[in-house]
């Protein structure tokens, strides 16, 4: 973007902020009148556990067979080690690489679900959604390697949840360097914004709750999993995805718990970074932000609180992330022609609803920062 079109983003801050404050009044509005149609229609889910603990492990690709050939030795030891009848399932996102032929070749035990063109992160996972037969969906990146036992720990809890109410598990990340990811995600509220933090898990943490349960390193319970729709295509092309599925998850009563002994090794954004630059990816993840709070969160103070320090917020998150004010104007604006159906979904998904935010950041997350930490996702 060249400098006169930088200032002139820069120059309607001021409308971002009365439009922020404005949307959140009525936001507040639509909630109050439509509250007597959501309790008329309540239908709080159903409490089950899988009837197996088989798992459909959901591999996305794309231009990734660097990446795969790390993956899928390691993943088939850990499916062989882990008891039941699971399935591989890679989805090649149009590839124009190796890929598809070389997993062909090297490891047919794997299904492959080939598709014409880059679908990208969520249309790409849902169609191995719909390729996938047990009761446990786990969606794994293909920019991973998995330790022997992962697939052992991340299952484990599912055998143990004797209340049903047990949605996702997630693995321990490491990373090589700064570990911008560790899978033990939290969450604090400050100036009306919820700030993601994932910091540093050990032993002691071990099926402690977490905020969200990881889009490429996770299980779900199937049944809860399609109850919920998925990963909504609202956030297309990707993020934050995991993050709204898990909170709609936590709403809904059920729970997301950490794995620490199932352990991933990533190398961060190693696919996405191939499609996008980075400027675009923050903004795109800025963007997927302030959609998930327009769906997914109802407390009137926090909604309020959220429109009215929108625009002190972002000049800070801008320097945080290396961008420039212009940059997160683009991100709000980018919002915009998704706002209806971020604000449908919100008002169809209350009727499921058992917890409040207030209830739910308490249950699934620290609510003030830890040290150590690394913002993001």
């Amino acid at each position: 973007m060249n400098a006169p079109g930088r200032a002139l983003l820069t120059l309607l801050l001021p409308v971002v902020a009365l439009l922020a404050i404005a949307f959140a009044l009525s936001l507040v509005l639509l909630d109050l009148l439509v509250t007597p149609l959501v309790l008329l229609l309540r239908r709080p889910p159903r409490d089950e556990r899988p009837r197996t603990r088989d798992a459909s492990i959901v591999v996305l690709n794309w231009n990734g067979i660097d990446f795969l050939r790390q993956l899928m030795p390691s993943l088939r030891v850990a499916v062989e080690r882990c008891p039941g009848d699971h399935e591989v399932i890679v989805v090649d996102n149009g590839s124009t690489d190796d890929s598809t032929a070389w997993l062909s070749r090297e490891h047919p035990w794997a299904k492959l679900v080939p598709l014409p063109q880059n679908l990208h992160f969520i249309r790409g996972n849902a169609a191995g959604a719909k390729a996938a037969t047990r009761d446990l969906i786990v969606y794994l990146n293909n920019d991973m390697r998995v330790e022997p036992d992962w697939l052992v720990e991340l299952l484990r809890p599912f055998a143990d949840d004797a209340r049903g109410d047990l949605f996702a598990t997630t693995s321990r990340i490491e990373m090589q360097g700064e570990r911008k990811e560790t899978g033990l995600s939290r969450c604090f509220v400050k100036k009306g914004e919820l700030r993601f933090v994932q910091p540093p898990g050990s032993d002691a943490d071990d099926g402690a709750p977490v905020l969200w349960a990881g889009g490429g390193c996770s299980a779900f319970d199937r049944q809860k999993h399609d109850a919920i729709g998925g990963f909504e295509r609202l956030y297309v092309p990707c993020y934050v995805e995991d993050v709204s599925l898990s909170y709609q998850a936590w709403r809904r009563g059920w729970r997301a718990i950490y794995c620490h002994r199932s352990v991933v090794h990533h190398a961060h954004r190693g696919s996405s970074s191939r499609v996008f630059a980075r400027a675009a990816l923050e903004r795109l993840d800025w963007r997927n932000r302030e959609l998930f709070f327009v769906r997914s969160v109802t407390a009137p103070r926090l909604v309020l609180a959220h429109g009215f320090w929108l625009c002190w917020n972002l000049p800070k998150r801008a320097r945080q992330l290396g961008l420039t004010i212009a940059d997160g104007v683009l991100a709000i604006l980018g919002t915009l022609p998704r706002l209806p159906a971020a604000v449908w979904q919100r008002q169809a998904s209350r009727r499921c609803y058992r917890r409040t935010d207030a209830s739910t950041l308490r249950a699934a997350a620290a609510r003030a920062p830890s040290r150590g930490f690394s913002l993001g996702l």
